[in-house]
């Protein structure tokens, strides 16, 4: 499963479904379905002669989400089921009209959607203002008006059920059109077809060491588990097993269809959408094929979909909305840099990559504690700054450390696909190239050809 770090959709099947008739809520049954899972992970180590060490990390972790995980074969045939049946009935804008060119009713469409979405987003950020503002029970006009946000939060959702699936169908011509002029078609049409839904992307739970930087575990969990759960969680397998757990929201996954949040800007989210393509395409390739296999492997999976989506999102959106094409692409006025007597700016990226050349200083040295500390610092400086990180920690650097290209990351392999998306005609020519890769080495080899005179 690949994704992208950005309500429950009801396209989502829960995996136990709730026994009312028998007076089981569905908490209770989810609860039981776990004690089961765990009883036959017992009886499994039973018939084994010892459990490894792997064994019991792997069991505590489920423990610590039990009844959390997140069921992705039920949501893929739900989806899948959904997109067929909108093929059928609901057919594009541009199709309806008869024509196979965009329509300005198509990307006005997609304008009126996104902008609900972030309107939504807004109205569910201020009524968790007022929660916040009010930890015990709410009362008096406080409740009147986070009912009336909900209501307004209704209403809104109504409205984009009825033109969600129209205004996916739009974005994924788009995109697809876009691939196709690049080099990456068959019969003059993506292949494979651009597929996502808006949905609530599970969140994922990533576990590295304390004494080093690695993903040596991971889970999907459910959209809903809440933020209690989810620092009870952590705490329990930092206590138990000695690890360093990290708890994250992701902006898109690379099922098929690819899961999309909605609630996000117009660029992010065609540049996501691209971006879960380009793991699908992978997908039936060696490097798709061997994105688990190790991280430098997942490394570079991750760095090639953020090259081509970010290429392919910025390409839609100069075509179909260049008033949302930021200044400095079009030539427009670009700030003045700061005088000597201004406060220089906080820059996160900067900053963030300081500091995990700074941590992997202190934990080569074996100052695990120090390095933690450390992080706890600098965490409440982002905090000081306006970047509200909730954890900086090792799997905290695991996770957002695996995007070649992210400033939590150290790995060369990031600049070194830059550099050969650079020396590449077309984003096309430079998928061919990489999607044979199956080792670090690969990338070199192939920069060393280019770069030869």
């Amino acid at each position: 499963m690949n994704q992208t770090q950005k309500h429950t959709p009801q396209s989502i099947i829960r995996p136990y479904a709730t026994s009312a008739h028998r007076g089981l809520t569905r908490d209770a049954v989810t609860r039981l379905a776990s004690i089961a899972l765990v009883l036959l992970g017992a009886l499994f180590f039973v018939g084994r002669a010892t459990p490894t060490p792997a064994d019991l990390r792997n069991a505590a972790i489920n423990m610590a989400v039990a009844g959390y995980g997140f069921d992705l074969l039920s949501w893929e045939v739900n989806a899948l089921g959904e997109k067929l049946g909108a093929a059928i009935t609901r057919p594009a804008i541009a199709a309806e009209n008869g024509s196979s060119s965009p329509t300005d009713l198509e990307i006005q469409a997609v304008r009126a959607y996104m902008e609900r979405a972030q309107h939504i987003g807004a109205l569910e950020g201020e009524i968790n203002r007022i929660l916040a503002e009010n930890p015990d029970e709410i009362q008096g006009e406080a409740a009147a008006r986070v009912q009336a946000l909900q209501a307004d939060i209704d209403n809104l959702r109504s409205q984009q059920a009825i033109t969600r699936v129209t205004v996916e169908r739009i974005i994924e011509r788009q995109v697809g059109r876009e691939l196709a002029a690049a080099g990456v078609d068959l019969a003059g049409h993506a292949f494979p077809p651009v597929q996502f839904t808006f949905s609530e992307p599970p969140k994922k739970l990533v576990v590295s060491p304390r004494d080093r930087i690695a993903i040596i575990a991971y889970r999907m969990l459910k959209p809903a588990i809440d933020l209690p759960k989810i620092e009870e969680a952590e705490s329990q397998i930092e206590r138990e097993r000695n690890l360093s757990a990290y708890i994250t929201r992701i902006g898109g996954l690379g099922a098929y269809p690819s899961m999309v949040v909605d609630r996000a800007s117009l660029p992010w989210v065609l540049s996501t959408v691209a971006h879960e393509w380009t793991h699908n395409y992978l997908t039936l390739f060696p490097l798709g094929i061997r994105y688990n296999a190790n991280p430098r492997l997942t490394t570079m999976n991750e760095t090639v979909a953020d090259i081509v989506g970010d290429e392919i999102g910025a390409r839609v959106l100069r075509r179909y909305y260049p008033d949302l094409v930021p200044p400095q692409e079009t030539g427009g006025a670009v700030q003045e840099p700061l005088n000597d007597e201004e406060e220089p700016v906080f820059d996160f990226a900067t900053e963030m990559h300081k500091t995990r050349l700074r941590v992997d200083e202190l934990l080569a040295q074996g100052k695990v504690e120090e390095a933690e500390a450390y992080m706890e610092a600098r965490r409440q400086e982002f905090v000081d700054h306006g970047y509200p990180l909730r954890v900086l920690n090792q799997a905290y650097f695991a996770f957002h450390g695996s995007y070649g290209t992210s400033p939590a990351s150290t790995d060369p392999l990031g600049h070194k696909l830059e550099r050969l998306r650079a020396f590449s005609p077309s984003v096309g020519a430079f998928l061919k190239t990489v999607r044979g890769f199956t080792s670090p080495e690969d990338v070199d080899a192939a920069l060393k050809a280019l770069e030869s005179p």
